[in-house]
Formats: C-alpha cells, structure tokens, sequence
C-alpha cells in the first residue's frame, strides 16, 4: 500500500494558490479515478481510498506532518512507501523533479513531515510554481506572499498540462517505484 500526499493549505480562501498546487494534483488524480473524499477527524485530513490511500492534510501547511503520520501509522504505511507532492519556488512553472530523502530546502511543509515521521526516506514529487519576478533590487515580492497569491491568467492555462504530467508521474510511481519514475521523469 501507498501514501499519496497533496500538500496545500485548507479553506477556500487558499483553493487557488500556488502553495495548494499539491491539492489541486490529488483532487484531479482521485476524481479520475472515480474515488471520493472523505474526512477524517482523527488524522485532521481528507483521504480517498483504493488499494493505495490519497491524502490532504486540513491542517495548514507547516503541520503537514501531524495528518500524514498519523494515517502512516494507522495503516502501517513505511515511510519508504510515501510520495508527496508539493509546490517548489526553485523549479520554472511547468517542471517537475521526483526525489526520494533529502532536507526540506526551507519548505515547511516538508520540515513537519521530516519531524513527524522522524526522517527524511519518503519520496517528494516538486512542481514548479516558478519565483516572483525580479527587478534591479531583487524580488518584487516575498516569497511567502507569492506562493499564497493565486495562480494568474497565463499561470491558469499551463496548469491542465502539468497537472496531468504529475498524474502520469504519480501512476508510475505506484506501479513501477520511485527509482524508475525518477529515471523516467527528471
């Protein structure tokens, strides 16, 4: 059995953020396969099930760690069988990179996760949401403002085609393994 994990933040409010790109990735993925969310209090989540289980922490970003582990340990999940799947500032809008352990890079998301399952053997599956742009002084915005703004017009028109590469990314991952789907995909 996997673990698949969208990250992103609960509420309408954030539905459209680049930061909820993990969501928006999962709820596309468990639609197509004709599945149906269902929360649960006890893991603060909402999760689809098959023979594989789907995952949407409602917590907010950096407590991330709390739902997933709690489900892990409900269903005795290793941590070497989870994919995670999240925005990343440091990849161009459109690219995804697959990877299995390593550091959060700031992220604090996966800093919770880290902290919860106390390591860092999960695989991660990094969308790209780009940087805010520059200008002569630096960033014309904060980092942590432009990954909670809402994608833009021409953002909006790229996301069918990434979702659904991080889809074809994600049925690899279940049916041939980290390892293959990274060669495959990076």
């Amino acid at each position: 059995m996997k673990l698949i994990v969208g990250l992103g933040n609960p509420g309408a409010k954030y539905g459209k953020n680049r930061h909820n790109l993990g969501f928006m990735v999962v709820d596309l993925f468990v639609k197509n396969f004709g599945l149906s969310w269902r929360y649960s209090p006890d893991w603060i989540a909402f999760y689809a099930k098959d023979k594989n289980v789907y995952l949407k922490p409602s917590t907010f970003m950096n407590k991330s760690g709390v739902s997933i582990a709690a489900l892990a340990n409900f269903y005795n999940i290793d941590s070497k069988d989870i994919l995670i799947i999240y925005d990343e500032v440091d990849l161009p809008l459109g690219k995804i990179r697959l990877a299995f352990n390593g550091l959060s890079a700031g992220h604090h998301g996966i800093d919770s996760i880290i902290e919860c399952l106390g390591g860092v053997e999960f695989a991660r599956l990094r969308v790209g949401i780009g940087r805010p742009e520059k200008s002569e002084k630096g960033y014309t915005k904060e980092v942590s403002d432009y990954v909670l703004e809402d994608f833009n017009k021409e953002e909006e028109k790229r996301l069918p085609g990434l979702i659904k590469n991080c889809e074809e990314a994600i049925n690899s991952y279940i049916s041939d393994g980290i390892e293959a789907t990274m060669n495959k995909f990076n």
